[in-house]
């Protein structure tokens, strides 16, 4: 009779709790303002909702349990200037953590006690900027620099033991490969085979591991250079995106068109399938367009591209997935009980 009424009353509570989905954060900015704002929806496009109604936002990324997000907020518009913040999920209690300049591409650490993310050094020429990985205790708030590489977009490896991020490209000389560290800073290596030197320059980016440290999701665009009068333009030559086996070193592209110009990538549906940022650009082009960013999906097995939510003015990008195993039953209230927690409590009242 216990086990009926308990059933009875999860099946209720389902019910009530209609079109539970996993997550997409991602940015909408406006490309001529260049005012950015956060929002979350259903990782089949609907139910998109405003989180954050502070401008100029950008690059959020979901902790571990769903509880929380974690971003960078420009100064002022057309500023590189920016800091990181911290939030609910559901858009409240917005806390700032860092108070120097050029902080960015924040990351939270497997157990959501740490996050790591760039932070850029202006070189003593004053001419250019260097970029270093620092790493801040949520409780403590304290700030290490644990490695004086140049980088971008750290995250960590399911285990936390490792740390990959995305190389800095020397446009008109080398371009950028993918690394990866010890946490603590130590054995810094190239994840990816080196690229080869001269043009067009190869760039990879994103870089994400899936959550059983197997596979390697990264995008990677290729670039040359052209002079017009005084002023040097790069020319787009293509944009592809990868799956790489990091125990076998073998790498599986993806079959999105090449003139698909990225602008954030992750893994969705236990690696099943990917969502990405895109806009379709001209290659072989140098003349600037402008851009307007939508959200895809990628099926893995079938290769078939879902346009999952486009904007008329804005850009949508940096989306970042969540599972709806972590995510709280009701985003309004934050119930303690969780979406998996349901599912696993249903399965045993049988």
């Amino acid at each position: 009779m216990r086990v009926l009424l308990v059933s009875c009353c999860l099946i209720l509570l389902l019910l009530s709790q209609a079109h539970i989905y996993a997550k997409i954060l991602f940015v909408s900015e406006d490309p001529l303002t260049n005012r950015s704002f956060l929002y979350v929806m259903d990782d089949d496009g609907s139910n998109d909702t405003l989180l954050s109604h502070q401008d100029l936002s950008l690059f959020p990324r979901w902790s571990p349990d769903g509880e929380q997000i974690v971003f960078d907020r420009r100064t002022e518009k057309n500023s590189s200037e920016s800091n990181i913040f911290i939030m609910n999920s559901d858009g409240r209690y917005v806390r700032q953590l860092t108070f120097s300049k050029y902080n960015d591409h924040p990351s939270f650490s497997p157990d959501g006690k740490s996050i790591v993310f760039n932070y850029d050094e202006i070189t003593p020429d004053g001419n250019d900027f260097v970029s270093y990985i620092r790493l801040m205790g949520l409780e403590s708030r304290i700030v290490k620099k644990i490695a004086n590489v140049d980088a971008n977009n750290p995250t960590f490896s399911p285990d936390g033991r490792h740390i990959v991020f995305s190389g800095v490209p020397n446009f008109g000389k080398k371009g950028a490969n993918i690394w990866m560290m010890s946490a603590n800073g130590g054995n810094l290596r190239e994840l990816l085979p080196p690229l080869l030197q001269g043009l067009p320059h190869i760039h990879r980016w994103d870089p994400k591991i899936s959550p059983d440290g197997k596979q390697l999701l990264y995008s990677e665009s290729a670039v040359t250079f052209t002079q017009v009068g005084n002023v040097i333009h790069m020319v787009p030559k293509g944009y592809r995106y990868f799956i790489s086996n990091l125990i076998t070193g073998q790498s599986q592209e993806l079959k999105i068109p090449k003139d698909y110009k990225g602008a954030g990538i992750d893994g969705m549906d236990g690696n099943k399938a990917v969502v990405f940022s895109a806009f379709q650009t001209k290659l072989d082009d140098w003349q600037p367009e402008k851009e307007k960013y939508a959200l895809y999906k990628y099926d893995i097995w079938t290769r078939k591209i879902t346009l999952l939510k486009e904007d008329m003015i804005n850009s949508l990008m940096f989306p970042d997935w969540i599972s709806d195993d972590v995510l709280p039953v009701s985003p309004v209230d934050k119930q303690s009980i969780h979406w998996g927690k349901l599912k696993e409590l249903l399965r045993y009242a049988y």
